[in-house]
């Protein structure tokens, strides 16, 4: 006898375990906007969590929302629960945190809504990506080189032009650096689970380009110390996960589609495909990111990340293509090309969803202003300096009227928060992560901006 699942039935009981997940103890809540020197503490909010609707997955239009934010936080613990993290300065601290996030009923616990959440976080990209028609090794090979020809092609990065013409530069790059702060920590981690079994001459040219991220063994090489030495030289902090409260939900989104890719072995030629675009496209990037860092933070800055980049993907991305990605195409035919091109037009796509709100981000520079003579209508809500700290995207234009007390706004992670006081209010553009703290008491009313 076999029974079947309702889909309301199926969400339900994915809300139900979601939520059972986020309330683990290495989720707890914080009243700080930053996590300091223990990777397993990723604070979740369950009643955020709760009202996820996950019969409504996300797609291009709320690929940033702060859905997507919840959904992509849960998942990027599912995800890194099987990679080791230990502190820097030694475990005796955390302990309890460490056995907590790699306990087997913690473990189990995200496996079982793992698949739910991947195809409610990426589901979209098989209607927004669809690959038909004939292909082949030369047609893909032709396509590849049209799309990075593209990409490296010289133009503006808005981005990057945002960062310079901030009012504070410095603030705008610490942002671009939170961001890459994601994999920087940790370069290299998703494409270290393609590298077992047996694929054949391909899987020995994938591990030259391992091999390289991690600086064939010498740690001061290996990228993500480069990385932390970057951090470092413009007083940033070096610990995976300091800045939990300020990734953006699409840069979250984008670092777990190379775990989904991984994690799901029929994911491979979709991984290959966009990890080769990335590492023909890196190096100019790299390039100008150099020029953008040195433009803002002066001499002081470490760019031997960035300068690494720019030097070796020229290699890596010769190598991606010619020797990974093309046998591979030539090697296992149709099912390969295709997954393939699926993976290089996924990971364009995902590029431009997640510059367009990085640069949102970027461009919004909150205001006070007075308060409307009758009031904002809204939820009322009362904040004390033990209060959890959190961010959250705005749905819609908000505003925020603080009543009684004095509020802090952050929008970024570095740089001094807004501070607005009683009578004053500020309005957060629909799709803007922010959050909310305070030193003392205060009232805060939310509502719909005029």
């Amino acid at each position: 006898m076999t029974t079947s699942t309702s889909p309301d039935s199926a969400f339900g009981n994915l809300t139900e375990e979601s939520v059972r997940y986020s309330r683990l103890s290495q989720f707890r809540s914080t009243s700080e906007p930053f996590i300091p020197n223990n990777p397993y503490h990723r604070p979740l909010n369950p009643e955020r969590v709760a009202q996820l609707d996950w019969s409504r997955p996300l797609d291009e239009e709320t690929f940033a929302s702060d859905r997507s934010l919840l959904a992509n936080r849960l998942l990027m613990n599912v995800y890194e629960s099987d990679a080791l993290f230990l502190p820097a300065a030694g475990l005796r601290t955390f302990e309890d945190d460490f056995s907590a996030f790699y306990h087997s009923d913690s473990r189990l616990a995200g496996e079982r809504i793992r698949p739910q959440m991947e195809r409610f976080a990426f589901g979209f990209l098989d209607d927004s990506v669809g690959v038909s028609g004939q292909w082949d090794e030369d047609t893909l090979r032709a396509h590849l080189r049209h799309s990075v020809d593209q990409a490296n092609s010289p133009g503006s990065r808005p981005v990057f032009d945002a960062i310079r013409a901030a009012k504070a530069p410095r603030i705008a790059a610490g942002t671009q650096i939170v961001q890459m702060a994601l994999d920087g920590l940790t370069e290299a981690t998703a494409m270290s689970q393609n590298l077992g079994g047996a694929f054949g001459p391909e899987q020995s040219e994938l591990f030259k380009i391992f091999v390289d991220e991690f600086g064939y063994g010498v740690f001061p090489a290996k990228h993500s110390t480069l990385f932390m030495e970057l951090c470092s030289s413009v007083g940033m902090a070096t610990t995976s996960h300091h800045y939990w409260f300020f990734y953006l939900p699409s840069s979250i989104a984008i670092n777990n589609y190379f775990y989904w890719a991984t994690r799901n072995r029929t994911g491979f030629f979709r991984y290959i495909g966009a990890m080769a675009f990335l590492e023909a496209t890196f190096a100019s990037w790299f390039g100008d990111l150099t020029k953008v860092f040195r433009d803002v933070y002066g001499d002081a800055v470490d760019t031997r990340y960035c300068d690494e980049h720019a030097h070796i993907d020229q290699h890596h991305g010769r190598m991606a293509i010619d020797d990974l990605l093309i046998p591979l195409a030539r090697k296992h035919g149709p099912v390969a090309v295709k997954g393939l091109l699926q993976g290089v037009e996924e990971i364009q796509l995902l590029d431009r969803l997640a510059g367009a709100d990085l640069l949102a981000q970027l461009t919004w520079d909150p205001a006070l202003s007075d308060a409307p003579a009758d009031g904002p209508a809204g939820v009322v809500v009362e904040l004390d300096s033990d209060s959890a700290f959190d961010t959250q995207v705005a749905p819609a234009a908000t505003r925020l009227h603080v009543l009684g007390g004095e509020a802090l706004l952050y929008t970024s992670a570095t740089g001094d928060p807004l501070r607005v006081p009683q009578g004053r209010s500020v309005v957060v553009p629909a799709g803007r992560l922010y959050g909310v703290r305070t030193e003392g008491r205060t009232q805060l009313a939310t509502g719909p901006a005029a």
